[in-house]
C-alpha cells in the first residue's frame, strides 16, 4: 500500500535484564552478606550465559549496580561479565547507579569499556542504529530520581523499516496515583508507536504494554527475596508482520532454565 512505512524484514531476539543490584549490602557485612553478593553475581553471569544462548542484543535497563560504592575489582567483574556477551548490550544508569556527580561510570575511560557496551549516559537521550540487526535503540540517562525526570520525554518518532526499542528506568503510573519520581505513564508507552519498551525499576516480571507497543518490566534476575517472584529476565521474540512475543525466563545460577 503506497505510504504504509517499510517494516523491517529480519527476526530480533532480546534478552532483557534490570535491578541486579550488585554488590548490595542489604545483607550485611557478615559471611551471610559475602554468600548473598556471590550469588547476585552468579545470577549475572547466568544472564550472560542466557543472551548468548539465545539473543541477538542484550538490554540492561538500570541498577546493575546497588549503590555508586563500587570496588575497582566489582567493576571488572561487571564489565567482564559484559564483555563475555557474543551480541551487543545497551545499558542505562537507574536510581542506584544515577549518572550524578558521584556516577561510577563519568571516570570510566574508554580503554575500560567492552567493545560491545554501549552505555547511553545522555541525560536527554541517544539513539543507537544498529544496521546488522534492523533495530535502533533508544534511551536516556537517569541523573536524578526525582518527578521532573521523566525516562520516555524526548523519545524520537519511531523509524522505518527497523526493530523500534527503548530502555527506561521508572515506574508506571496507575491511575489516580501521586506523582512518583521517575514517572512512567500509560499514554507514553502507548503514544510511542514503539515495538517494545524495556522496563526497569519494579523488581517483581510485570507486563504493563498498552496498545500496540509492548512494554515490560523484566523483573531482577538476582536472588534478592525469598520468594518466586524474582530471578527472572524477559525474552522478546520480535518476528516480521507480528506483534513481539514476551516470555519470562528463570534464571539459575547452575545453569539450568525453566518458565
Amino acid at each position: 500500500m503506497p505510504g504504509t512505512p517499510s517494516k523491517p524484514l529480519r527476526p530480533l531476539r532480546i534478552v532483557h535484564t534490570s535491578d541486579i543490584h550488585l554488590e548490595t549490602d542489604t545483607f550485611g557485612s557478615g559471611e551471610r552478606g559475602k554468600r548473598m553478593r556471590d550469588e547476585v553475581r552468579g545470577a549475572f553471569s547466568e544472564v550472560i550465559s542466557i543472551a548468548n544462548r539465545s539473543a541477538d542484543l542484550l538490554l540492561i535497563v538500570g541498577d546493575l549496580f546497588d549503590s555508586s560504592r563500587v570496588s575497582p575489582e566489582a567493576l571488572g567483574f561487571a564489565l567482564g561479565e559484559i564483555g563475555r556477551a557474543a551480541m551487543p548490550v545497551v545499558m542505562v544508569p537507574g536510581n542506584h547507579d544515577a549518572h550524578d556527580e558521584r556516577s561510577i561510570y563519568a571516570g570510566l575511560p574508554a580503554s575500560a569499556m567492552p567493545p560491545n557496551l554501549h552505555l547511553i549516559l545522555e541525560p536527554e537521550g541517544r539513539l543507537i542504529r544498529f544496521p546488522e540487526l534492523e533495530a535502533s535503540v533508544w534511551g536516556r540517562a537517569l541523573v536524578e530520581h526525582s518527578p521532573e525526570y521523566r525516562p520516555l520525554s524526548g523519545m524520537p518518532a519511531p523509524e522505518a523499516g527497523v526493530w523500534n526499542i527503548a530502555l527506561a528506568h521508572g515506574y508506571l503510573m496507575e491511575n489516580g496515583e501521586y506523582l512518583r519520581s521517575s514517572p512512567i505513564t500509560a499514554a507514553e508507552i502507548e503514544a510511542s508507536a514503539y515495538d517494545y519498551i524495556a522496563l526497569g525499576h519494579v523488581h517483581v516480571f510485570s507486563d504493563v504494554s498498552q496498545g500496540l507497543t509492548r512494554a515490560v518490566y523484566s523483573g531482577t534476575p538476582a536472588p534478592l527475596y525469598a520468594s518466586d517472584e524474582a530471578g527472572w529476565v524477559a525474552y522478546v521474540s520480535c518476528v516480521p508482520g507480528r506483534t513481539p512475543q514476551v516470555e519470562r525466563i528463570a534464571v539459575r545460577p547452575n545453569g539450568a532454565r525453566s518458565d
